[in-house]
Formats: structure tokens, sequence, C-alpha cells
């Protein structure tokens, strides 16, 4: 059996094989040179170019509203009662300036306590992990 394993193998794998012929190798790089379907492809968009991030109240449109203290609730902290900074809730500039007025709209309303957060809120879930800022602390 083994033999004849061996001679079907001589009609199929040739022996000798060469790897690095100097004779094949230049015939197709000639060819390539003379060819004149291998241009440079120019691309539209970049391929390699990261997608555009969008904070969570841009990316799900989220109309914010000084009587929505539920949602107002997770940009504000347990412990002292402050709006989380930029770097730490990932909100663009301009959801940002805008969390940060409707808070200080609904607080003046009386909408919201300014020293703490609402207890009731406590357990909601978060938007963003504040122990682990999406940008280091620029002061740390």
């Amino acid at each position: 059996m083994l033999r004849s394993i061996a001679r079907i193998s001589r009609n199929v794998i040739p022996r000798q094989t060469r790897f690095c012929s100097t004779k094949n190798g230049s015939d197709n790089f000639n060819k390539l040179e003379e060819s004149e379907d291998f241009e440079p492809v120019t691309l539209d968009v970049n391929p390699y170019k990261k997608d555009k991030i969008k904070c969570v109240l841009c990316r799900e449109n989220i109309q914010l509203d000084y009587k929505n203290t539920r949602l107002l609730q997770q940009f504000v902290s347990s412990f002292s009662g402050r709006v989380y900074e930029q770097h730490v809730t990932g909100l663009c500039k301009k959801q940002y300036q805008a969390v940060v007025e409707t808070i200080r709209l609904s607080r003046k309303a009386g909408y919201m306590p300014v020293m703490t957060k609402d207890p009731k809120y406590l357990r909601d879930p978060k938007l963003f992990d504040p122990m682990r800022p999406i940008r280091p602390h620029s002061y740390a």
C-alpha cells in the first residue's frame, strides 16, 4: 500500500521545485513594468479613518428639559452635588454647556436639590463611570 502511495505521489508532486528562481522572477518583473493595469488606486474615503465618536445625547438625539430630573441627575455627583466635568461624562462641548445650563435652571425652579443627589435616583443605571473618565484629568 505504501508503494502505491509513493507511486501516486511521484506523479502528482514534482520532484524539484524552485523557490528562488532568478529567471522566472525577472520575467514576471518585466511584465509588471510593461503593463499599465497596475496604476495606483485612488479612494474617495480614507479606509483607516476612525469613526467620529458622538456623545450620548447627540447619538440618541435627546432633547434636554429642566423638568426631566432623572436624566439630569445622571450628570451630578452623588456625594457633592456638583456637575461632572466634560472629560468625565464624555459629552461634546455643546451638549455639556446645555446640560450645565439646564441643571442650573432646574435647581433654580426647585426640581433638583443643590448640594446632594436625590436619593431616589441613586440606583438608576449609569450613563458613564465617574471613576474611569474618558480622558484623564488635566491637573492630575
